[in-house]
Formats: C-alpha cells, sequence, structure tokens
C-alpha cells in the first residue's frame, strides 16, 4: 500500500496537531510546516501528494495557492485552502486561484477525514497501472526519493521481463497485456500492505520491502512466473524453449522464451544521496541475469575483497570452416577488427584446438548432412552453460529449428553476407 505525503503548513500549533492526527489516523505520512520558506524548499525536494494550507500563513492565501500551483505543475498535489471565513467571495477567490478545495476551521473531524480520502482517492486512482496495479513511474520515483529522504532501511528490488518485446511482436498486443496482468497478480499476491510495487517501465517493475523479506519474494516470484510461461506460448514453441520469426532462408539470433530478472539491494542509513545512484546500480545489478535462460534472481551482499586477476579481453574467435576460400575471408577480416583467431577446417581437430584456445565466439558449419558434425559440436559446447562460447552457426543444411534446439545463438543460412558475421560477433563479445 503506497502511504501519501501529507503536508500541513500552518502557524497554528494546536490546529496542525488536530490535523495531524485525524490524518495520520488514515495510515497517511504528515508533516506539519510553520514557515513558508521551510516550505517551499521541502515541497521541491520531497514532492507530496496533498497540501493543506492554513490562512494563518503570512501570505494572501489565494496568492500562495496560485504560486504553489506554479512551482508544483510537474507533480500535481492536491491543495486545500483551511481558513476561519466561510464568505462566499473568499472561497471562489482561494478555488480559482488554484486551491482543489475548501474548508471551514470549523468542519467536523469526520467530514475533514473524509474529505482528504477522497482526494487522495482520486489522486492515487489516477497514478496507478489500471492492468497491473502497479504504481505509474511517477509515483514509483517519488516513492525511492521519499527513501533515499528518510534513511530508512530497506530492500528494493528491480524486475525485468526479458524477451517480452519479441512476445509481443509474435503473439500480439492482447497477449502481451495477459502477461502484465498476470505478472501484477502474482506480485502482489507476494506483498503485503507495507510494501509497494510501481512501474519503471511498462515491463520493469520496483519494489520496495522489508530486507529480511526481499530474497524469499524474488524466490517466489521467479518460481511463480516460470511455472505459468506455458500459458502464453503455442505448445510447439515451449517445447522448443525458444520463438522463431522468420523462416529457413533468413538468418536469425536464437530468442529464448520470456523470463522474469530481478535484483535486489539494501539502502540503509545514507548509503545513497539520490534516487538516480539506486536506480544505476539497479541496472547494473540485474545485467547478471542477463545469460540466464529461465527466471533468475540476484541479490546484492556484502562485497569481500582481496586480490583480483588482470581479466583478460573478450576478442577470440574460432572458426571451423571447411571451405578454404570463405575461411580465409574470414579470418581476415576478423584481424582486421583486432580479433584473435584461430582456423579449424577438420571436425576431428576441432575439440583439441578449442581447449587449446578457449575462444569466445565459435563460428561453426552444419558438416554433412548424413554425420551433421556441426551440430552433434553445438549440443557438446552448450552443455556447460558457464563455460560455453557463442555459437554462429553456418549451413547449407537450411533447418533452423535444428541448428537453434542444438544450442547455437545465431542461424546463418548461406550463402551469406560476411559482414553480417563480423557485425554478430563484434555483438556478442561486446
Amino acid at each position: 500500500m503506497y502511504a501519501a505525503t501529507v503536508f500541513i503548513i500552518s502557524k497554528r500549533k494546536e490546529l496542525s496537531i488536530k490535523y495531524k492526527k485525524l490524518i495520520e489516523a488514515l495510515e497517511q505520512e504528515v508533516c506539519v510546516i510553520p514557515s513558508l520558506s521551510e516550505a517551499l524548499g521541502q515541497i521541491q525536494k520531497i514532492e507530496p501528494e496533498l497540501l493543506i494550507v492554513s490562512d494563518t500563513i503570512d501570505e494572501d492565501l489565494a496568492d500562495f495557492c496560485a504560486k504553489m500551483r506554479a512551482l508544483t505543475f510537474n507533480v500535481r498535489p492536491v491543495i486545500i485552502a483551511i481558513s476561519k471565513s466561510s464568505e462566499l467571495d473568499d472561497r471562489l477567490k482561494i478555488l480559482e486561484s488554484g486551491a482543489d478545495d475548501f474548508m471551514d476551521e470549523a468542519i467536523s473531524p469526520k467530514e475533514f477525514q473524509a474529505r482528504i480520502k477522497a482526494h487522495l482517492r482520486r489522486y492515487l486512482e489516477n497514478s496507478f497501472n489500471p492492468v497491473t496495479f502497479f504504481a505509474q513511474k511517477s509515483l514509483t520515483v517519488r516513492s525511492l526519493k521519499k527513501l533515499v529522504a528518510s534513511g530508512k532501511s530497506a530492500s528494493v528490488m528491480f524486475g525485468k521481463i526479458a524477451n517480452i518485446g519479441i512476445y509481443r511482436e509474435i503473439y500480439g498486443e492482447i497477449a502481451y497485456q495477459k502477461v502484465l496482468q498476470t505478472l501484477g497478480a502474482i506480485v502482489n499476491s507476494a506483498l503485503n500492505m507495507q510494501d509497494f510495487a510501481g512501474h519503471f517501465f511498462d515491463d520493469e517493475f520496483i519494489i520496495i520491502t522489508t530486507p529480511q523479506k526481499a530474497e524469499k519474494v524474488a524466490s517466489f516470484l521467479t518460481f511463480a512466473f516460470d511455472n505459468v510461461l506455458n500459458r502464453f506460448y503455442s505448445e510447439r514453441d515451449f517445447e522448443n524453449k525458444f520463438t522463431l520469426l522468420s523462416s529457413d532462408i533468413k538468418e536469425e539470433e536464437r530468442e529464448t522464451l520470456m523470463r522474469l530478472q530481478i535484483c535486489a539491494l539494501e539502502c540503509e542509513g545514507e548509503k545513497f544521496s539520490s534516487y538516480e545512484q539506486i536506480v544505476n546500480e539497479l541496472f547494473e545489478l540485474i545485467k547478471l541475469c542477463r545469460d540466464e535462460e529461465k527466471s533468475s534472481y540476484v541479490i546484492d551482499r556484502p562485497k569481500l575483497y582481496g586480490e583480483v586477476k588482470e581479466k583478460k579481453p573478450k576478442n577470440r574467435v574460432l572458426i571451423m570452416e571447411q571451405d578454404d576460400a570463405l575461411c580465409l575471408l574470414l579470418k581476415t577480416l576478423c584481424s582486421l577488427n583486432h580479433l584473435e583467431v584461430e582456423v579449424c577446417n577438420n571436425y576431428d581437430d576441432f575439440f583439441p584446438k578449442y581447449e587449446a584456445f578457449l575462444p569466445d565466439v565459435v563460428l561453426i558449419d552444419y558438416g554433412s548432412r548424413e554425420n551433421k558434425e556441426g551440430v552433434e559440436i553445438s549440443k557438446c559446447l552448450k552443455k556447460d552453460k558457464y563455460k560455453a562460447p557463442r555459437v554462429i552457426f553456418s549451413s547449407c543444411v537450411h533447418d533452423k529449428k535444428e541448428i537453434l534446439s542444438a544450442g547455437a545463438d545465431f542461424y546463418l543460412p548461406k550463402p551469406y553476407e560476411a559482414d553480417v558475421v563480423i557485425k554478430k560477433i563484434m555483438k556478442f563479445l561486446y
């Protein structure tokens, strides 16, 4: 549940305390600000959802409402004016200046609470996604800002559905919306009233929860998403574990099924000075899930420091090609792009050369129709996913499903342009 922030701007202490207690009973966050100068600074910093302004301030109430409406045009908080005066002209003047409501100081506590609830309900209903029931991005950003300003301990989780763009392209908008609706139901079932869930983009979301709960939530979400995945795909695509976008005569990168990727980090005290720092760290952390073919999560842990060996650059390419002319052309192009290249012309020599060279990318040919040497090699390479190189598979045998099912990352039917291979190698390396 999202707790809105309400600012009470008044110089009368007893009046502020009265309103503060009534609003806190509605489980909203309240801040009492006695001076205008402090109020202006806090409004820009915290961006409250509702402002209650009393006519006890050192400025004309109508003028102040007009000023607040101009200063908060990008946030659009609800502005409620409270005055001793009940004259119609005063009410009209204040409402026309930008206030959303006018209340007399003599208003009953129950009516005051009911009107506050009504304003917040309308405000928040417009700030939630109707498909997932997550908060929209503006409210998500505001929640992160509040977390940073409060210095409270919390766990911020970032989640995204990998390959949902491909799914949307193949299965259409209605199916895409159904995925988001299901995701929303799964996430909301895992959270309680104190947690927050909001979008960052359409298929990316932020969760704010307690540090003790974060890993349990991440584990449940990834497990639940994988268990409903079969509902979104045709039986053929789900059995293949990848989708096909084009025919056998066109090259295509292997696109796995959708998967949920989640990362979480702990925010405590003054660890972060802005919400942008939190988001940037989450974006870096989520990259650790990039190569997983199923839903996965990663939790930021306290780091252990020690001696770190120098990381070798990823620039090694092994070419398995029996056509000498094509092999020479590919080797030359790789060398021109400052890549280390090893060539193999015989399938029997492939694994000895592979183990000696340890390439980052393998360009391999299908082999004979009868023996399918390249297909068998691709299957062997992909058995150990942590050490497996990226596989570009060229072939005169146009059978995209068989080749991608063998673990190839990119299907390249012959004849092809050499530039296509080089661009794909560079993409896989960098």
